[in-house]
């Protein structure tokens, strides 16, 4: 997840990782090891595979206190140790899996990132490994690989039965604090995992951003980037058939991210499906904007994700009419459309900001509205 203009956590979070991989993996430098936390379900497993996807790494995830003891330290074999000419049974720890996994990799690469995934989990003798390999870099009588850069994650907070960390781990991590940002999770996440238009407005309406990263509980669901990802694979699979029953998708809903959210998601999809898009922009000389915030809403969003899948050159004359009526007359959702615009084009290969900023330039009443608001954009 990486931001370019907002300059979220996450954002600052990739650069550091960045460096203190290639601080890791120099012999001559000691620097603390970087231990994401934040709640559960935002995308930091999946921070950390994006940045080895990105520069080629090799990548190794271990959800480090749920593996057996043993499979991580290995299993004593005896041997015999002949000290002041007396032989004594002695032990030798078995080879690790997960080391020889790491050579194997690290040989391949030219660097590794092995991350301990919910390290909040860890009791006192995965702490004792753990300890060992943040001060040693070995698990015992192995040595990883120099190429390899060590990444932690966990949660935070007692509903995710977090434990404590000795302190002298915690002296020899440096914790930060995560969090994931809705525009951020949209660009880098949702538009190209195409996450259904109806969740993505929906999250994004600063009446119901709330639900995007609630809370965790224990014993009820709740929303959170991963649980809405789940949700939209469900509806999309749906909607290929054809509508969704409102009680089916009432009960989806609940059972993804609990009563509260799916109350208000439920009445807000309703008003966005029964939107004909198509009609609506053949129908752009009439279009006025509804007095209903989400309905003026999510027409705005759901239109601009109509014209990404259907740009022909008289679909984008219509939009644009709409959208000047946007840009002059609510121009917080006018702007949040251009955003929609912009991001489309960034991240996929379809040039409708480029089709759009052509209309608009040519006819110097949209032109000037047109240009401010992307300036104010600009500036954000």
């Amino acid at each position: 997840m990486i931001a370019k203009k907002s300059k979220s956590i996450n954002f600052v979070v990739e650069n550091i990782l960045k460096d203190n991989i290639i601080l890791q993996i120099n012999p001559k430098m000691d620097v603390a090891f970087p231990y994401l936390i934040g709640k559960p379900g935002g995308g930091k497993t999946a921070t950390i595979k994006n940045l080895a996807e990105k520069y080629n790494a090799g990548f190794i995830s271990t959800h480090f206190a749920l593996v057996p003891f043993e499979e991580l330290g290995g299993i004593p074999n005896f041997e015999k140790i002949k000290i002041k000419g007396k032989i004594h049974t002695g032990t030798k720890w078995s080879f690790p899996s997960i080391i020889g996994e790491l050579f194997r990799l690290s040989e391949e690469k030219d660097f590794v990132i092995w991350l301990l995934d919910d390290l909040h989990l860890c009791g006192s003798i995965h702490m004792s490994l753990l300890y060992e390999l943040l001060t040693e870099r070995k698990i015992r009588d192995y040595k990883i690989p120099r190429n390899v850069a060590i990444v932690m994650a966990g949660n935070d907070g007692n509903k995710t039965g977090a434990k404590m960390l000795f302190s002298a781990i915690v002296n020899r991590v440096m914790m930060l604090q995560v969090h994931t940002d809705i525009n951020e999770w949209d660009r880098n996440y949702a538009i190209p995992n195409e996450v259904n238009i109806g969740i993505r407005s929906f999250l994004k309406n600063d009446q119901y951003i709330q639900y995007f990263h609630e809370e965790e509980e224990v014993d009820s669901p709740w929303g959170s980037p991963r649980s809405w990802s789940r949700l939209s694979e469900m509806i999309n699979q749906k909607e290929k058939i054809g509508k969704i029953n409102s009680d089916l998708l009432l009960y989806l809903t609940n059972a993804h991210v609990g009563k509260t959210a799916a109350s208000s998601f439920v009445n807000y999809y309703k008003i966005y499906r029964n939107f004909n898009f198509k009609q609506i922009l053949k129908d752009a000389e009439k279009f006025t904007i509804s007095d209903n915030l989400s309905e003026r809403y999510s027409l705005g969003f759901g239109l601009t994700n109509y014209l990404a899948n259907n740009d022909s050159e008289k679909n984008c004359n219509d939009f644009c009419k709409i959208l000047t009526m946007y840009l002059h007359e609510t121009p917080d959702i006018g702007v949040i459309m251009l955003k929609e615009i912009i991001d489309i084009e960034k991240i996929s290969n379809k040039k409708i900001f480029t089709k759009i900023y052509k209309i608009m330039n040519e006819d110097s009443k949209k032109k000037k509205i047109f240009r401010k608001r992307l300036d104010e954009i600009q500036n954000i």
